[in-house]
């Protein structure tokens, strides 16, 4: 038994589905499903019977699971411990990156930041489908620059810590083709019967989404998704439908942007769990990005 196995175990029970667990540990879900096949045939029970919901767990495996959880979670707080330790080794900086930092021109000034910070060795996620937030809670980056579904969504969440770096108004993007493209701001009403682009079930863009449809009464005549920002605003710039996104995307992504009526706000926001904020690499960054917002104006006040 490893405690990757363990942790895969733990992760497939929290999502109910491979697939989800395979996005949140950033890898295939073949490995994890490879992982967990070894170790019911080392314990010599099953830890999930497979439905068409999904995998669920099996008495063996809750009682695995609860004796799993404190195991994980001091191994995971003793390799901290030791890298915290250790004042030779380079420091570990885990960073997710929504669209939202590259379509205000801040990727660039971040890797200059690193450039001058050799002592931090530096990764980057930016799946668009990933779930940042859980993947703070589990541990699996440290910070993220990112929106958030909706702007009171971390008041009920009291382990993170956020702060809004840029605040833009939402937009409906679209095709500078469009006939619509020439007015100077569209309702979601006035967009009934459309088709949508959306990021994949459950994901940020995806729950804000099913938020303002509800908020304002409008229904798509169809939902493309995918987990791709690339593939999205290339649909949007061939016509095949319109995205809901920030003012940014305009110039960055060569499509048209017509302001929400009602006007609608969401924020690029630096977030981490509360107790990271300990780490001086963190506190570091997040007052290099505070300054360089407000030295670009972006800075949201």
């Amino acid at each position: 038994m490893t405690t990757t196995q363990a942790l895969y175990v733990l992760e497939v029970a929290a999502c109910r589905s491979m697939s989800q667990a395979a996005q949140r540990l950033y890898v295939s879900q073949s490995a994890i499903s490879q992982q967990i096949q070894k170790l019911e045939q080392e314990l010599g029970c099953a830890l999930f019977t497979r439905t068409v919901e999904g995998p669920r767990l099996t008495t063996a495996g809750e009682d695995f699971c609860r004796q799993a959880r404190p195991v994980i979670d001091a191994w995971q707080k003793l390799c901290r411990d030791v890298q915290a330790s250790n004042p030779t080794a380079k420091k570990q900086l885990r960073i997710g990156l929504g669209s939202r930092v590259y379509s205000n021109s801040l990727f660039e000034d971040i890797v200059r930041y690193f450039d001058a910070q050799p002592e931090i060795e530096v990764s980057f996620y930016t799946e668009a489908g990933m779930d940042f937030l859980t993947a703070l809670r589990q541990q699996q980056v440290d910070l993220v620059l990112d929106r958030l579904p909706t702007e009171d969504y971390l008041d009920r969440q009291s382990e993170y810590y956020s702060i809004p770096l840029v605040r833009e108004r939402q937009c409906v993007l679209l095709s500078r083709r469009d006939p619509l493209a020439g007015r100077e701001r569209l309702s979601l009403r006035e967009l009934e019967g459309a088709t949508v682009i959306s990021g994949l079930e459950n994901s940020a863009e995806d729950r804000q989404l099913k938020e303002l449809c509800s908020r304002h009464g409008f229904t798509p005549q169809r939902i493309y998704r995918s987990d791709s920002i690339e593939t999205n605003m290339s649909l949007v710039r061939s016509g095949v439908g319109v995205v809901l996104g920030p003012q940014s995307f305009s110039r960055y992504y060569n499509v048209a942007a017509l302001p929400l009526e009602p006007e609608t706000e969401a924020s690029l926001r630096f977030v981490c769990l509360k107790n990271l904020l300990q780490r001086r690499e963190i506190r570091q960054m997040r007052d290099f990005l505070l300054r360089v917002c407000r030295e670009h104006r972006l800075l949201a006040e």
